[in-house]
């Protein structure tokens, strides 16, 4: 475990953590307490970037404790391991599973870019190394693929659920047309529009008084 100047960390290629991640009240409540503890006591996981990269170091997990200490001027306290690509992808995940911090849409960003990059060769696979359900990978996946318009009718891809993953996959597969038409609609809600709102657009269509939204 050492100290780091946090701006010789970067981030790894199979990590996606979304802006929304580093504001709001939760990751302004960690900051604080970083910040009067004068530094982050729970360790952040790196190990060694390839010579010659921008950064000496890239996260395995702790992402928001490193951003943190960024931006507070503090070294940052690492673990430091040498891993393998595959490693490090299956601790990020299972370390981003076991805080439930990680959104349905940014775990299924992060299975996609792996599955795309043939880190694992199907969606099987990936599921049996990282001890993850194959029906939850399913869903993230589906979540992953939807149309950007999609994901961007909603005021942060962090509100899209699990749950939803079958209706809308369904939906983009059955209707991609008018689906996209309707995310447009969901769009022009405004940024207080609340998931479950632009949910209901989204499945049910503009101006049919408010469906109800299966689970």
């Amino acid at each position: 475990t050492r100290l780091l100047d946090p701006q010789q960390v970067g981030w790894s290629a199979w990590a996606n953590r979304d802006a929304a991640n580093f504001s709001g009240e939760d990751f302004l409540e960690l900051k604080n307490e970083i910040a009067s503890a004068g530094g982050n006591v729970q360790p952040i996981k790196v190990r060694t970037a390839t010579p010659g990269g921008a950064y000496a170091y890239e996260i395995v997990f702790g992402h928001r404790r490193h951003r943190a200490c960024l931006e507070l001027g503090l070294p940052v306290l690492a673990v430091i391991d040498n891993l393998g690509e595959v490693e490090l992808f299956v601790q990020m995940d299972r370390e981003n599973r076991s805080r439930k911090n990680l959104s349905a849409w940014e775990q299924g960003m992060m299975y996609l870019r792996a599955l795309e990059a043939g880190l694992f060769p199907s969606n099987r696979k990936l599921a049996e190394v990282v001890g993850a359900d194959l029906a939850q990978v399913g869903k993230a996946l589906a979540l992953a693929r939807l149309p950007k318009e999609v994901v961007e009718a909603f005021a942060s891809p962090l509100d899209l659920q699990f749950r939803w993953a079958k209706s809308l996959a369904d939906s983009a597969q059955s209707d991609a047309v008018g689906l996209i038409e309707r995310a447009r609609l969901a769009s022009a809600l405004g940024p207080a529009r609340s998931p479950r709102a632009v949910l209901d657009v989204l499945l049910n269509g503009a101006g049919q008084g408010g469906g109800t939204v299966l689970p």
